[in-house]
């Protein structure tokens, strides 16, 4: 049941106050970052406002340097990332650098979209994020996100409503997806998003993708 705007304003308020109480390093910090974000999307549903909620799509790709890539054709697209990977050997004192052109075999992430119908990258970054309109609506950094109530869908279906042969409903049956990486972002609306790792270097990858997006 979705509480009152007041009573989800109460509770926000509450959340924060608890949050700006424990410092980082405090394990319950994470927990109580949680219930902020909860309560930020409470807050918006309760106001019939656009919020993010994060999403699993199975795979988790890198945080430092993801590197994303997008394909994209007429109806189908596709993400090429690093993946995530656990190095036992790291202790946290020493970065290793990496790049697109890197021919050696690495764990990568390929994100298949299918039936969208419109997509973007780019801008803000992890450091800008706060500018971004769903910040404090449940946006997080380095997450996949489902945008519920979403102003850009809504910015579609009024552009393509003056089409003769327009319906709500075909539009409804999309998602908003929201990737927010270290450095870009990616946005979709689309009806389908998949996830999986695949060994290799980023241009092999991304070639065998071309051809998938190619061939429909």
């Amino acid at each position: 049941m979705t509480p009152s705007p007041r009573s989800a304003r109460r509770q926000l308020r509450q959340a924060r106050e608890d949050l700006a109480g424990i410092g980082y390093s405090d394990p319950t910090w994470r927990t109580a970052s949680e219930r902020v974000l909860a309560a930020e999307r409470s807050l918006a549903a309760a106001r019939g406002e656009e919020y993010a909620e994060v999403i699993d799509l199975g795979v988790r790709w890198d945080v430092g340097a993801p590197l994303p890539h997008l394909i994209a054709g007429g109806l189908r697209a596709a993400i090429i990332c690093r993946a995530a990977v656990h190095d036992p050997t790291w202790d946290g004192t020493w970065a290793r650098m990496v790049s697109p052109s890197d021919t050696e075999e690495a764990e990568l992430m390929r994100i298949d979209i299918a039936g969208y119908a419109s997509v973007r990258i780019g801008s803000p970054n992890d450091e800008a994020l706060h500018g971004h309109p769903l910040h404090g609506r449940g946006l997080v950094a380095y997450e996949a996100h489902e945008v519920r109530n979403s102003a850009w869908l809504e910015e579609h279906i009024r552009v393509n409503s003056v089409h003769s042969a327009h319906r709500d409903e075909p539009w409804r049956r999309l998602r908003h997806i929201l990737l927010a990486f270290h450095d870009e972002m990616v946005e979709v609306l689309c009806r389908e998003i998949t996830a999986r790792v695949v060994k290799g270097n980023l241009g092999d990858v991304a070639s065998d993708a071309l051809k998938d997006v190619i061939g429909g």
